[in-house]
């Protein structure tokens, strides 16, 4: 009998742009990773891009390429202007090492080579820098590709003459500054259907405006913790140089948590307490690693609800009260992933510390701490690696309240790109920052396992170190990898329910994982993929055309095995369009 299931909805297709979610459009390619407009870029934006942005220019000879700047110099190993030379000189310039070693040899791509890279499993959308709407549509035209991509550009009067030539190509208009309804209305008389607008002007208010005219909204460029933002806010599409983190930071909408007890190698409940107010054995009720509270007075520090965040906490004291954490092979993390998860009531805000720091979870090694940094204003959490490359991510105290329970956690990965690892912080289930590779060589490095020696204490930084943070502690763990996204708002949402993360751990959870959804609108199929956890070697797909109708199985379709328990299955949608998915496991 079937009984696990995932359960996957693809909203039918409406006028030129839709998606249950705000769509990731990478930033010439996958820009923070790879050379900016190169097939690298391109390639590596694919299954995290559903649209791969790049720009446009013509040789001497007429040909159209690929090229932000109007000269090769800052992406090149050449000088020039792009106009002045023939194709063929512009493909012996190298136009890869400028960024890495790794990319020596990527050439400047021609719009045919970057088409054929991007489609299908992306959309390309192309900005126009130079040459004639003539130009842009004899190419397209040739290529087939009519209407299989997208072109903007700030040049509106050129959108029009395309428009005018070829009704078929989908039209964008890229702006910045104030955004009236005359504005709206010159856009609307180009064609364009698409509105890309830099993202200091864009407010709830134009996104209104610019639905009110049946047009979407792209915001550019958006980085880091500002994506989330403009994913509240709703906008259509999101043109950001990590087109991953914005594919990331939407997977609550169609993924459950996966399986949390999943690298969890410690976790401090701080109930301790409660069966005896004097224990000094603070416990890891998940492994070994047993801390000690260390007092310095007649008090007991250890504290129950309504203080507690959940059954009991701990009120750390400076010299008071501290604990010291174990140096076990456990917590030096043999991995190139980490994350770090507490409930922290906070008594001063950084800037008012009598010290530079306040050491939340901290040691002397910066193998993995948080800390409250004075001079920064701010709540941070540190990574280092075994190379010595370390990223400091941090909450502007601005969002920091004190005497209430807030979750903090900080993730780090160091398989994001080829060269590049990334931390991020979190305040409440919201990213806050987001620090790409090393911070001295931002963004290549921060590749490697975790700097190992961590000798760490709670409230004092390492067990025989100073500048000490006063406040709560409550449910610290620690796992040997990095929780995505969604696994850390579930965290959030599920404290914020009363629930502990012993309670999560031992809660059932979905073993099948919804990875990557993509239409290829050339073979008109969609492509489902899944990562199995669970025990099954058997999967069917199911199919309804509307809300309300009985899933039906689809016959004689298997998926396709990829390796590492994930699989894909390749759905042809014949004449009945997109409908309502279902992935059943035996």
């Amino acid at each position: 009998m079937f009984s696990r299931f995932l359960f996957l909805a693809w909203l039918l297709l409406a006028a030129q742009f839709s998606a249950a979610a705000v769509l990731s459009i990478g930033h010439r390619g996958n820009s923070l990773f790879a050379p900016e407009n190169t097939l690298a870029a391109f390639i590596a934006a694919l299954g995290k891009a559903d649209l791969v942005e790049l720009d446009g220019h013509v040789s001497s000879d007429g040909v159209i390429v690929v090229m932000h700047d109007s000269t090769v110099d800052r992406t090149t190993d050449g000088t020039g202007a792009i106009s002045t030379k023939t194709l063929a000189q512009l493909k012996l310039l190298d136009a890869g090492s400028w960024f890495a070693p790794a990319f020596t040899g990527e050439r400047i791509p021609t719009l045919e080579e970057a088409l054929a890279a991007i489609l299908p499993q992306a959309t390309p959308l192309i900005e126009r820098k130079a040459g004639s709407a003539e130009a842009y549509v004899a190419e397209l035209r040739r290529l087939n590709a009519v209407s299989n991509v997208v072109v903007q550009s700030f040049d509106w009067p050129f959108l029009a003459a395309v428009n005018a030539l070829e009704p078929a190509i989908r039209l964008g208009a890229l702006g910045s500054g104030a955004f009236t309804a005359a504005t709206l209305t010159n856009i609307m008389n180009t064609g364009a259907r698409m509105v890309a607008w830099e993202k200091a002007s864009v407010t709830p208010a134009m996104l209104d405006l610019v639905r009110s005219a049946g047009l979407t909204l792209f915001v550019w460029t958006v980085d880091g913790a500002q994506i989330q933002t403009f994913i509240n806010m709703g906008v259509d599409g999101i043109i950001s140089n990590d087109p991953g983190l914005v594919q990331q930071l939407q997977q609550t909408a169609t993924n459950g948590p996966v399986d949390l007890a999943q690298g969890l190698v410690a976790y401090w409940k701080m109930d301790d307490g409660l069966a005896d107010p004097w224990t000094t054995v603070v416990k890891d009720s998940w492994g070994t690693n047993a801390a000690t509270l260390v007092r310095g007075d007649a008090q007991s520090h250890w504290f129950a609800s309504p203080t507690a965040k959940f059954g009991g906490c701990l009120m750390v004291e400076g010299l008071n009260a501290s604990v010291t954490l174990p140096q076990t092979p456990a917590l030096d993390i043999n991995t190139n992933g980490l994350t770090m998860s507490a409930w922290v009531k906070l008594r001063d805000l950084p800037s008012q510390l009598t010290t530079s720091y306040g050491a939340i979870f901290d040691s002397t090694t910066d193998c993995y701490v948080f800390y409250l940094d004075r001079s920064n204003k701010e709540l941070r959490f540190k990574i280092t690696d075994s190379a010595t490359h370390a990223a400091r991510p941090g909450i502007s105290e601005s969002l920091l309240p004190t005497n209430e329970w807030i979750h903090v956690v900080g993730t780090y990965s160091g398989r994001v790109g080829p060269v590049s690892g990334q931390a991020t912080i979190y305040l409440n289930g919201q990213p806050r920052d987001v620090h790409t590779g090393n911070d001295n060589t931002s963004p290549f490095g921060l590749t490697n396992n975790v700097k190992s020696g961590q000798i760490a204490a709670i409230g004092r930084e390492g067990p025989a170190g100073g500048n000490y943070y006063y406040g709560g502690i409550d449910d610290l763990a620690i796992w040997n990898r990095a929780l995505s996204p969604a696994e850390v708002a579930w965290l959030y949402e599920q404290g914020m329910q009363g629930r502990e993360l012993g309670q999560m751990v031992r809660a059932a959870t979905p073993l099948l994982r919804l990875t990557a959804a993509r239409h290829l609108p050339a073979v008109n199929k969609i492509e489902i993929d899944f990562q199995n956890s669970g025990p099954w070697q058997s999967f069917r797909l199911l199919r309804a055309l509307n809300w309300g109708e009985a899933f039906a199985p689809v016959i004689g379709l298997s998926p396709v095995a990829l390796g590492g328990g994930a699989y894909r299955f390749s759905c042809p949608l014949g004449t009945n369009g997109f409908g309502l998915f279902r992935v059943e496991a035996q």
